[in-house]
């Protein structure tokens, strides 16, 4: 029977040095990726805006300007993030005024204003026209959000002041990825015809 037990308890020791033997004997192998981000840009970008007829007679009658409303489809700002910042984006505007139509030093002659969708834009600086949260572009497949505003909401206000002549004014546009990162900005040019 000692032998017996012997025998057990030798069986039993070899196949746990073996067991240990083999829980030593481990390898790692490590697998490398990096995401790598893309730029924030204005995509698609509405390049004008026409204004209905502004009279001399509507000037004359008016307290201190005559609001003439966009014509034609309206606003249509396309973004794309690929940034993976999770930051979202503002898109801003401004607008300075109103300069004589094919004047390249766009002097203005006309201090106009522009409202969209009932905000009036800054003369200076941006004025936030359109935003997207991190959240709003991880729902997307592509990045691309569409800020989009119906002609009817886009509405200038042309000063009684303003002379017989043929305007332009320019929309601003200014793209911000989070807090005070300038990313792009461009023009859209809007084009009463005052008469």
């Amino acid at each position: 029977m000692k032998k017996i037990i012997l025998a057990s308890l030798l069986s039993v020791s070899l196949l746990g040095a073996s067991t240990a033997a083999f829980a030593d004997d481990k390898a790692t192998t490590t697998g490398d990726v990096e995401v790598t981000g893309g730029a924030l840009k204005l995509t698609k970008n509405t390049a004008s805006l026409s204004f209905g007829d502004v009279t001399v007679q509507q000037l004359l009658g008016a307290d201190s300007s005559v609001p003439t409303t966009a014509t034609g489809t309206g606003l249509s700002e396309e973004v794309q993030d690929l940034t993976g910042s999770d930051k979202g984006w503002v898109l801003g505007a401004n607008f300075a005024g109103l300069y004589a139509r094919g004047d390249a030093d766009k002097k203005i002659v006309s201090q106009a204003t522009l409202s969209i969708d009932g905000t009036p834009l800054a003369a200076t600086g941006a004025t936030q026209v359109y935003a997207a949260t991190g959240a709003d572009v991880k729902k997307t497949t592509d990045g691309k959000l569409t800020g989009k505003t119906d002609a009817s909401k886009i509405v200038m206000n042309v000063p009684k002041t303003t002379q017989v002549g043929k305007y332009s004014g320019d929309i601003n546009w200014t793209l911000t990825a989070g807090p005070d990162n300038g990313v792009a900005a461009t023009t859209t040019n809007v084009a009463p015809a005052a008469e």
